[in-house]
């Protein structure tokens, strides 16, 4: 079994991913690593060079930023990184995704299953961190496909959420019980605006995001009442990343139970106006 590990990387150092950790955490299981780094405005490039991995093949590429809108510009890269891939099996990680080693085993088992089922992709469980290392958030999505087949008609689909068929139709996909550790929403109040206003530059036009934080100087994380604290371990390459974190939040008193599904959860707490921001 021949395992291509690829992601794409853009100002990875100014929307502060732990894009680093991600490619160690995949490096162990893979046979090699593509990475598609976009021409930015910070070191990205330099700093995944200086990982001096014979496993990883960078590709630098001018990304065009007039197909931004509605985040099509991240699936076309993901695209691109995905064709130089060889083998059995593509593993695709997001900048902000990370793998647990102790998961390691379990992900290679089901990916030997998966050949001998003929599946088309398999998903993971997701863990999504939220404001804190010591929070997530349970009303995310909780699945998305990250390994497939290659050498098929499939394609990274819509803003690189996920993968389907050239013709849009969806894949035979395996379920695993490995999980993918979120890091997108942790940040301080001050670098996850920084972060959103960068960010949804790949989705919107500059007037739109002009508008839409003229006003701010920090970020206020509207999903605090329905986070949950994390018993369970993070990932190894995560830990000087968290030691480093030095920003308190004022966690609410109230906590939302959990017993319903996650978009009803939402749509009515947004109606009572108990949260107000993204929640997507």
């Amino acid at each position: 079994m021949k395992i291509c590990g690829f992601t794409i990387i853009r100002n990875g150092i100014i929307f502060d991913y732990p894009f680093l950790e991600s490619i160690k955490s995949l490096l162990p299981i893979v046979d090699k690593m593509v990475i598609n780094c976009g021409k930015g405005n910070d070191e990205t490039l330099e700093v995944i060079k200086s990982l001096n991995s014979p496993k990883i093949e960078i590709l630098e590429r001018e990304w065009d930023m007039s197909m931004r809108k509605g985040g099509r510009l991240l699936s076309f890269e993901t695209n691109r990184a995905m064709e130089v891939c060889e083998g059995d099996w593509g593993f695709y990680l997001q900048g902000d995704e990370v793998l647990h080693e102790d998961e390691y085993d379990l992900i290679l088992l089901e990916m030997e299953r998966g050949l001998k089922e003929d599946v088309e992709g398999i998903s993971f469980r997701y863990i999504h961190f939220e404001a804190s290392y010591d929070y997530y958030n349970p009303f995310r999505y909780r699945r998305e496909i990250r390994v497939v087949r290659l050498g098929r008609d499939i394609i990274s689909w819509g803003d690189a959420a996920t993968f389907r068929h050239k013709d849009g139709s969806k894949l035979r996909v395996l379920k695993t019980k490995a999980h993918i550790y979120h890091y997108g929403w942790v940040k301080s109040p001050e670098k996850m605006l920084q972060k959103r206003r960068e960010f949804e530059k790949l989705y919107h036009d500059d007037s739109y995001i002009e508008k839409k934080y003229r006003e701010k100087v920090r970020y206020e994380f509207p999903n605090l009442p329905v986070l949950r604290r994390f018993k369970g371990t993070h990932p190894s390459v995560m830990k000087e990343r968290i030691e480093r974190a030095n920003w308190e939040l004022p966690m609410p008193r109230f906590r939302v139970p959990v017993f319903l599904h996650p978009r009803t959860y939402y749509i009515l707490l947004h109606k009572w106006g108990i949260l107000k921001g993204d929640w997507s």
